[in-house]
């Protein structure tokens, strides 16, 4: 058997109606790391990976077991001000010498600018790489867990808690396009986004197809997991980005005048109505189209008519009198672009498309 035989936890835990299963789990993979007086270090991040739950839910449990009363947790930071793992005490006891009296103590021993903060006369956890700072008179290094207040802990872990939530939000969105995603570990893939800086998971998510498409081309068939590809940065190995040409700027918005000038032109025609059904499709979902250069000449050619005006209800007896489709329901449109001057002035709006000697019959040519 591998790992620790043994969790010691307090007795009086295991049935203990306020505690839930989770709460219960939690303090025995604590149990199993404590020095004979109960002290630990401990991250939540690998206790999750244990426990198979989001980091949030470990979060949360600590909170309700040092309520309880069954664990002390002093909050840790390195010297670089980011958090570590934090410094944690299964209470075996239900009563402990209080730190506040410790530090009231008249002794050098009893000093507490040390790097853990434990009381006096309790082993420590086992140090850390980084050296202790030299006792003094000097103030407290800054990850003192006596000389941080309760309000300070308490938001550090809501913002250490929104934090996690927004990564495990954005691996929710980015991880299904991974092509092993089914079979990928997701505290693992949460635990490597957590590492990366906002921005370095943005890139992540952009360089995604191009480092899969540059994997294909290599001839692999076993794609690495997503927690790899993020704990590596495997997107920084790529070459940079080939800028893609801009699309020619000849969008236009439905019921606009190009949009108009279109569906009329080819109404007029006759033959192609399977166009202007699919731009009706396109502009019931809010979506223009991009058109070529003859039909932005058309323009000059139209005007916007209010909807629900009398000329806009000319224009809707006018398409049932041809048999035209009518357009489908502007919404929020105001306007919606018809040729100048009316139905009535159909004809002179088809003469100027159609003239040998017009700029825009040039156009459509």
């Amino acid at each position: 058997m591998s790992g620790p035989r043994l969790s010691i936890i307090p007795a009086r835990a295991a049935t203990d109606p306020a505690l839930k299963p989770r709460d219960l789990q939690v303090l025995c993979v604590l149990g199993r790391h404590t020095d004979d007086l109960g002290w630990c270090r401990k991250s939540q991040v690998k206790m999750s990976e244990e426990m198979g739950c989001a980091r949030s839910t470990v979060f949360e449990a600590v909170e309700r077991l040092v309520k309880a009363g069954y664990l002390e947790r002093y909050v840790q930071e390195e010297q670089s001000g980011r958090d570590s793992p934090h410094v944690y005490r299964v209470i075996l006891d239900p009563k402990h010498a209080d730190p506040g009296s410790v530090l009231d103590a008249d002794s050098d021993a009893l000093d507490p600018c040390r790097q853990v903060g434990t009381p006096a006369g309790i082993s420590a956890p086992p140090a850390g790489p980084e050296p202790a700072p030299p006792a003094g008179p000097e103030p407290a290094p800054k990850n003192d867990p006596f000389r941080t207040t309760d309000s300070e802990r308490g938001e550090k872990a809501r913002t250490r808690d929104e934090d996690q939530k927004a990564v495990e939000r954005w691996v929710k969105r980015t991880h299904p396009a991974w092509p092993s995603y089914v079979s990928d570990s997701v505290p693992k893939a949460v635990a490597s986004a957590m590492a990366l800086t906002p921005d370095e998971r943005e890139t992540a998510a952009e360089r995604m197809a191009d480092y899969l498409a540059s994997a294909k081309v290599g001839g692999r068939t076993v794609i690495c997991t997503f927690a790899v590809y993020l704990a590596e940065k495997r997107w920084e190995k790529l070459p940079p980005p080939v800028a893609r040409p801009q699309a020619p700027d000849d969008y236009a918005p439905p019921f606009g005048p190009v949009w108009g000038a279109f569906v009329v032109e080819r109404l007029l025609g006759g033959a192609h109505t399977d166009h202007v059904d699919q731009l009706y499709r396109l502009a019931r979902l809010g979506r223009g189209y991009r058109f070529g250069e003859r039909f932005q000449t058309l323009k000059p050619l139209m005007e916007a008519v209010p909807v629900g005006s009398a000329v806009f209800e000319g224009w809707r007896v006018e398409f049932e009198r041809r048999a035209w489709p009518w357009i489908p329901d502007p919404g929020d449109q105001r306007v919606v672009y018809f040729p100048a001057g009316g139905p009535e002035a159909l004809d002179a709006f088809e003469a100027a498309v159609q003239s040998p000697g017009s700029q825009v019959h040039e156009a459509a040519e």
